[in-house]
């Protein structure tokens, strides 16, 4: 049985076109997989909290948190941490703010982020602990960044994600990007309808076994 991290990081609720294409996934996942195991993370209800210097104590000391406020947020980056070590598959929506990801999902790759949890140091350097895991990331992007394009060297969002879950020890990670989102309507509904299409060969391919 397959268990799969969906998460969301639009605040557009339904306008959004990366909550609209990551619950297409999961869906036609699901449909492909029924024995499927869903965790679902929204990172609008609640947003996670930015990390204080309280926070950033306890997490390198765990057994001696600072305080009850910190306590929480120690308990939901040992949650949150919790849903990644469960899933074999993380679906993430990311939006593109201001050529890179929501200040809610920064938010939560700095709470999940934790030495000795998800990552470690070593003599020959750092190790991701959560190796056999596979990433699928859903972009929405107003302009245009793929092919090496004029602007593609302004695409910070792509780099970073795909450094953040390499960094984690996730050696598969993939992207599905629908751009042009702010262009005429047409256009946008032209990239939409690709990136569906990505989303099928994504899913066929990981429900008839192979990697996706």
């Amino acid at each position: 049985m397959t268990t799969l991290l969906h998460i969301d990081s639009s605040p557009l609720g339904e306008a959004s076109v990366t909550r609209r294409l990551t619950g297409e996934f999961v869906h036609r996942w699901c449909e492909a997989q029924p024995a499927t195991r869903v965790i679902r993370r929204d990172l609008q209800d609640p947003p996670p909290p930015h990390l204080d210097e309280a926070a950033l104590a306890a997490f390198w000391n765990p057994d001696a948190p600072a305080g009850p406020d910190s306590r929480v947020v120690l308990a939901l980056s040992d949650t949150m941490i919790q849903e990644l070590e469960g899933a074999d598959l993380v679906v993430l929506g990311s939006p593109m703010y201001n050529f890179t990801v929501t200040s809610t999902l920064k938010a939560w790759m700095d709470m999940v982020g934790r030495a000795g949890r998800t990552f470690r140091y070593t003599e020959e350097g750092v190790q991701g602990l959560l190796g056999g895991r596979r990433a699928v990331v859903i972009t929405a992007r107003g302009g245009f960044y793929r092919g090496g394009g004029p602007t593609s060297g302004a695409d910070h969002q792509t780099a970073l994600l795909d450094t953040y879950f390499r960094f984690l020890g996730m050696d598969e990670v993939m992207f599905v990007h629908a751009e042009g989102q702010g262009m005429e309507r047409e256009r946008a509904r032209t990239e939409e309808d690709r990136a569906r299409s990505e989303i099928r060969r994504l899913v066929s391919a990981g429900a008839a076994g192979a990697c996706l």
